[in-house]
């Protein structure tokens, strides 16, 4: 599968003209990871877990994981498909973001006053706080 047919499909279902500026896999996934990329997925229930499946070697680069579980600190992930991953958040760097689609599973461990902002789109998530970490969905 290629950049532009994600595009294109995603501006049928109604995603913004700014999404065909989308040129590589590394823009196609800041799209993903961006306020309205993330609103427009949920929405439409997009990328569908083929798609993620065809493009998965293209995507992980950028944080994307495809029915593959992982262990990460500090970092924006998305984890899609049948999958269970440890993610662990601490300090005040930047906010961190999570999405989690069609299935994911993750234990979010988050601490030293780190923000995460969790979009769950179809997964499971538990987090475990040390107290201070603000946690947004």
């Amino acid at each position: 599968m290629k950049v532009n047919d994600i595009i294109s499909k995603a501006v049928g279902l109604g995603a913004c003209a700014n999404s065909g500026k989308a040129s590589d896999w590394k823009s196609l996934v800041w799209l993903f990871f961006s306020s309205q990329g993330r609103e427009f997925c949920k929405k439409n229930n997009y990328p569908s877990l083929d798609m993620f499946r065809s493009m998965s070697a293209n995507v992980e680069p950028y944080g994307v994981y495809v029915e593959k579980g992982i262990d990460e600190s500090n970092k924006d992930v998305a984890l899609v498909g049948a999958s269970e991953s440890t993610l662990h958040y601490s300090g005040v760097d930047k906010a961190y973001k999570v999405i989690l689609m069609h299935g994911a599973k993750a234990t979010i461990e988050c601490g030293n006053y780190a923000v995460v902002r969790i979009e769950d789109m179809g997964g499971k998530y538990e987090i475990i706080n040390d107290g201070t970490a603000r946690i947004l969905t």
